[in-house]
């Protein structure tokens, strides 16, 4: 023991110093390896125990405008702490506490202290937080049914239409505080064009506007977005066709037959419209008539099941006969001088009696002979059954005449063999 003490004691002042200068170069290694440093980071404020207040029908005025608010916060600390840290921003918060709110009022703004926590917090020090004290505005909590229109971006595809929308819910609850909820005037639900397919259900997000067209922010609705179903059309423009019956009185004739407008948009399935060549409205009797006669006709009284009239289209067509004093020659067409375009195989086509008056060039009409007159019956597409179908005649120069239509009976042809397809 003696023995231990004297080497113990041998040289004390060497061996102290000895453990000193190990002391301090420890802590100089600790320094330079691990250095303390400060950082700066940026983070979004978040609003805690909000329903300190909505438990009293208030709320934050200008919640939209904290929640958008960028604290600065320098905090302290070794530098591979501060790496970490670096990676992972989300370990620190700013808050504030809204439960200090609880004996606020509408129309109170209140200073709120920012508060901030570091995941691991011991490690770390807070310099400092800027800013380090928010305002918070007190507002009464406010809500408001209202309708909701679908708005459309981008265009369709040319020949189609879409139907009108069927929408999951006709209105929502438009919520948050009183000066923000009535501002809002309308409430879209948003969709593009481009994702619409064929009898589609979209998800379309609300947003809600003021009246100059504006995004309101810090409202809410009580469902964030809706289902918008469509059914997609084809486009279809028909000519119109007019059944004229009788025969004028004596010493006048057919003139011009007008109809406004001329052509029906339709909408339907692609093979429902392929079907459809023209539109055929009800006969207009000019029997003894010596003036002109004016019909009103509704296409949608016409207008073949499966389709329908384009949104937005004219229904009503008038349609003018003008009678007028005999000034040409009337004539019955020859069918043999008349050609068929269009004829499909497999099918019969037979022709029925026109007749048409031709006026014109007094020498020209009086060299013309019922021989003479050419036309084409345009026959494509015509089912089985018997068609009502405008005649294009080939008139020589000088002479016109009126709108000329014939009776085209389609039969199948049965001689083909049973087995024939």
């Amino acid at each position: 023991m003696k023995r231990f003490q004297e080497l113990l004691m041998k040289d004390i002042g060497w061996k102290l110093l000895s453990v000193a200068i190990a002391a301090i170069m420890w802590f100089m290694v600790i320094n330079i390896t691990q250095p303390v440093d400060t950082r700066s980071y940026s983070r979004p404020l978040m609003l805690e125990n909000l329903e300190a207040l909505t438990s009293r029908g208030l709320t934050i005025g200008n919640a939209e405008e904290l929640k958008n608010t960028k604290i600065t916060v320098k905090v302290k600390a070794q530098r591979t702490t501060l790496d970490r840290l670096s990676q992972n921003p989300d370990w620190i918060t700013a808050s504030v506490d809204l439960a200090e709110l609880a004996y606020a009022v509408n129309g109170d703004t209140v200073a709120l202290a920012v508060d901030i926590t570091v995941q691991g917090g011991s490690s770390y020090d807070i310099n400092s937080k800027s800013p380090a004290v928010v305002e918070a505005k007190v507002e009464t909590l406010s809500s408001r049914e209202m309708p909701v229109k679908v708005e459309m971006t981008g265009e369709l595809e040319t020949g189609t239409y879409l139907s009108e929308p069927t929408l999951s819910n006709e209105t929502v609850i438009v919520s948050g505080p009183a000066s923000l909820v009535n501002r809002v005037v309308i409430v879209k639900a948003e969709i593009d064009a481009a994702a619409l397919k064929e009898t589609s259900q979209v998800q379309a997000k609300l947003i809600c506007y003021d009246a100059k067209g504006n995004v309101v922010k810090g409202v809410s609705t009580n469902i964030p977005e809706i289902t918008v179903s469509y059914a997609l059309h084809d486009i279809k423009q028909v000519p119109i066709q007019i059944d004229i019956t009788g025969t004028p009185g004596n010493g006048y004739q057919v003139g011009e037959i007008t109809c406004t407008p001329k052509y029906a948009e339709v909408t339907g399935s692609a093979e429902d419209l392929e079907k459809l060549l023209y539109l055929q409205l009800g006969s207009i009797d000019i029997s003894g008539r010596t003036s002109s006669a004016t019909r009103v006709f509704s296409l949608t009284d016409y207008l073949p099941e499966g389709i329908s009239l384009k949104e937005g289209s004219a229904n009503n067509v008038q349609v003018v006969v003008t009678i007028e004093a005999q000034h040409g020659k009337q004539f019955t067409l020859d069918a043999s001088n008349l050609t068929l375009i269009g004829e499909e195989d497999g099918k019969t086509y037979t022709l029925g009696t026109a007749h048409v008056t031709v006026s014109g060039d007094s020498s020209t009409l009086n060299a013309l002979h019922a021989e003479d007159l050419d036309g084409t019956v345009h026959v494509s597409g015509l089912t089985e059954g018997t068609h009502r179908t405008l005649i294009h005649l080939d008139l020589p120069n000088g002479l016109n005449a009126g709108p000329v239509y014939i009776d085209v009976t389609v039969t199948g042809d049965t001689d083909l063999p049973e087995n024939e397809y």
